[in-house]
This record gives structure tokens, C-alpha cells and sequence, in this order.
């Protein structure tokens, strides 16, 4: 049963996937070749979210950026203000390595993404403000935020304080993503809270291992993976037994397959 559900999950997000890329701009395509050198952990289909989202909106606020770690997500984001004609992306990132893994050794990241802003080419998209994410809402100059990317400290507390702090910059129709819901329950049980007090406003959709809540109008215009709406009403059950599922079928794959 559990190698069938596997098979099962694998076909579907094989699907999932193809639908989005397949729908994709080819402004995007660029963007993405470039992308996927920088070592992350932001899919293609995620990548084509953000990408698409910042088309999308009207462009009347920033994008802002909670962790950019080397920049692979920080690229597609630039391109996309580029092709807008969008102010410079926000990329807030104190840049002393991934603090959600203590066993990790701290790296200090600020060069090397700064390397690969200016490798790609979009270095004058991108604003580094080098800061924790409170320490950074604490300074804003209350500029309105448009597309808001939640990708920091993935705790309970650190989730909660990053919408908490941004939230009241957000612009009306803003579009909120968090990374990771799929992936670690405190960042589901934080925004379970965050969506029960109204700080996060809008439809809501899950693509890949992301939340995001925006008007529905704004994701009738984007590339979404099949079921995005529907998967964002599945209890934690659901999604523990999803990832289980998806985790096996990953691991079937040959090398070649995972890279």
C-alpha cells in the first residue's frame, strides 16, 4: 500500500509540476536557467509563482524578501521587476548561515549571493538590507509591500513575528507567500493563527511546498499547479501523510532523476 500511494504522489506531483511549466512565460524560462545554479531549495514551480505573482500585481507596492540565503529565489524576483519595470526587490537576510539547522556551521552568505546577484546580471534589481526580519520592519520607511516571501526562520515564534511585523505594511490586495508550510509543522500551526486572527487576508493556495493568500482573481491569472485551492484546506493529517508519501517516492528516484 505504501509503495502504491508513493507511486501514486509521485505521478501527481510529476503532473503538477508540468502543468505549471508548461503554462510558464518565457521571460521566466531565462529566469530559471539562471536560477537553478545557485544551490536552493526554491522549485521550479515555485520560482514560477514568485516570478508570475510579481508580473501579475499592479506594482504599486515593493517586493520584500524574508531570506534570500544565496539568492536563487532573490534572482527570479529581480527578473521579474526588471521585466515589470518594478522598483528593486527587498532581500532581507542577515546572512550568518541557515539558523533552522543549530548543527549546521555558520557561514557569513552576504558575498556570495551578492556574486551571484551581480553574475546574473540583476544586481541593480535587488536591495540587500542585511538584518533579521523584525530588525528591518522595525526600520521601514512605510513603503507599501505588494508581494511579501516569507522564507526566514521556520519556528512558530519566528513566522508569527515575521507577518506580525510586515503585515501592517502590506498593501490592499497584497500577495503573501510562506515558504515551507508543507515541510514543518510550527510554520503551519503559525499561520493556522495568523489566518484565524486576520493577518492573512485572501484566498489561499499551496504550490509545491508553499502557502500562499492573495485575491483569487490574482491566482486566475498565474500558472497554478492543479488543486492548489483544494490542497490548502487539508488538516495536518493530510499533509503529514502527503510528505510521507512523497518523501518515499523521491527516494525511488535514480541519481540522474534527483539532481
Amino acid at each position: 500500500m505504501r509503495r502504491a500511494l508513493g507511486q501514486l504522489a509521485g505521478a501527481l506531483r510529476r503532473y503538477r509540476d508540468e502543468s505549471v511549466l508548461r503554462r510558464s512565460s518565457s521571460g521566466f524560462e531565462r529566469a530559471l536557467d539562471d536560477a537553478v545554479r545557485i544551490p536552493g531549495f526554491t522549485s521550479p514551480i515555485e520560482l514560477s509563482f514568485l516570478y508570475h505573482a510579481s508580473l501579475a500585481l499592479p506594482g504599486r507596492g515593493r517586493v520584500v524578501e524574508i531570506g534570500s540565503y544565496l539568492g536563487r529565489s532573490t534572482l527570479v524576483l529581480a527578473r521579474a521587476a526588471a521585466d515589470a519595470g518594478r522598483r528593486p526587490v527587498v532581500a532581507v537576510d542577515p546572512h550568518t548561515g541557515d539558523l533552522t539547522h543549530p548543527d549546521l556551521e555558520r557561514l557569513d552568505t552576504r558575498d556570495q549571493f551578492l556574486t551571484n546577484m551581480e553574475t546574473a546580471g540583476v544586481a541593480d534589481q535587488v536591495h540587500l538590507v542585511q538584518a533579521t526580519s523584525v530588525e528591518a520592519a522595525q526600520s521601514w520607511p512605510d513603503d507599501p509591500v505588494e508581494l511579501l516571501f516569507v522564507d526566514g526562520l521556520h519556528t512558530y515564534d519566528a513566522v508569527q513575528a515575521d507577518v506580525q511585523e510586515w503585515s501592517r505594511f502590506l498593501a490592499g490586495g497584497a500577495c503573501v507567500v510562506l515558504d515551507d508550510y508543507l515541510v514543518y509543522p510550527e510554520v503551519r500551526s503559525a499561520v493556522r493563527e495568523l489566518r484565524g486572527c486576520g493577518r492573512l487576508e485572501g484566498a489561499a493556495a499551496i504550490v509545491g511546498k508553499m502557502i500562499a493568500f492573495a485575491d483569487p482573481c490574482l491566482f486566475a491569472r498565474l500558472p497554478m499547479p492543479p488543486g492548489a485551492r483544494i490542497m490548502s484546506l487539508l488538516g495536518d493529517r493530510s499533509i503529514e501523510r502527503l510528505n510521507r508519501a512523497l518523501e518515499w517516492a523521491l527516494a525511488q528516484r535514480p541519481p540522474s532523476a534527483a539532481a
